[in-house]
């Protein structure tokens, strides 16, 4: 009897010795993330936002690609909201490459789907993203802010190259979404004899909030597709805009676009 209740009581105070340090034995996982929290912590916004984009991209560390980060208030409240462009271009040409098809990309300008724009809001922890920009990877991305959907919120439009021709894309971000509202080219045809060249208007309405967005045919100064040396890669100098209307866009808050309900020639002045 003796010796069953001194077992009993052995046994016992094993499990509370195993237990005891199986409560102190440190949990490496639970340290590991103990240590990336307080890494997380204790970065920069701007390193929070690299580390958040190369997470949405699944960029590798050994990869060396372009990021720029600007601020501005893009809706109403008083935080500055950042936006963030990204340029893949080492990865555009490793993929090309990989898969046979470098002389194809450089035959249609280098284009690829390797510009990405990202949009922060202050006081978010939320990365927004859009679909990625398929254009000219050796061309950066070219941002310009502008008050056209609403006077209360900051939209922006980004310039952009796919061979002879540069496009352009309009955004607009509500309810922590990226909106591409309208999409338009600038010019086209360059190394042809007559481009094909807009003088684009943002006009103030009279009934809508939104300003309009007119497209005028306009004139490029001084071209001569002789001297141009790379089709793709051509900036001139300046458009000139003519008083010949080619089409005019007014917002659709619904559908969150830019849509064209007339003719030219039935367009509001």
């Amino acid at each position: 009897m003796y010796w069953i209740d001194s077992k009993v009581k052995f046994l016992l105070f094993l499990c509370g010795f195993a237990l005891f340090f199986s409560c102190e034995t440190p949990n490496p996982n639970k340290e590991k993330k103990e240590d990336k929290e307080s890494n997380m912590d204790s970065l920069t916004d701007e390193e929070l936002i690299i580390r958040q984009v190369e997470t949405n991209l699944d960029i590798p560390a050994t990869e060396n690609y372009d990021i720029e980060i600007m601020y501005d208030f893009l809706n109403p409240d008083t935080l500055k909201d950042a936006i963030i462009l990204v340029n893949r271009r080492e990865y555009a040409y490793k993929s090309a490459r990989s898969k046979g098809k470098e002389s194809f990309f450089n035959e249609i300008g280098n284009t690829a789907l390797a510009n990405h724009v990202f949009v922060k809001l202050g006081g978010s922890n939320n990365l927004l993203s859009t679909t990625p920009i398929g254009s000219n990877v050796n061309y950066p991305l070219e941002i310009q802010f502008i008050e056209l959907t609403s006077s209360a919120y900051t939209d922006f439009y980004i310039d952009y190259r796919i061979r002879n021709s540069l496009q352009r894309n309009y955004y607009t971000v509500r309810n922590n979404r990226i909106y591409l509202t309208f999409s338009c080219p600038v010019f086209d045809r360059i190394g042809e004899e007559e481009p094909v060249v807009y003088s684009i208007k943002h006009k103030t309405s009279s009934v809508r909030l939104a300003k309009d967005i007119a497209m005028y045919y306009g004139e490029i100064p001084g071209y001569n597709p002789r001297e141009i040396e790379n089709i793709n890669y051509y900036q001139p100098d300046s458009i000139v805009g003519t008083d010949k209307l080619y089409v005019y866009f007014i917002f659709d808050d619904k559908s969150m676009k830019y849509k064209t309900p007339m003719r030219p020639e039935e367009a509001e002045e």
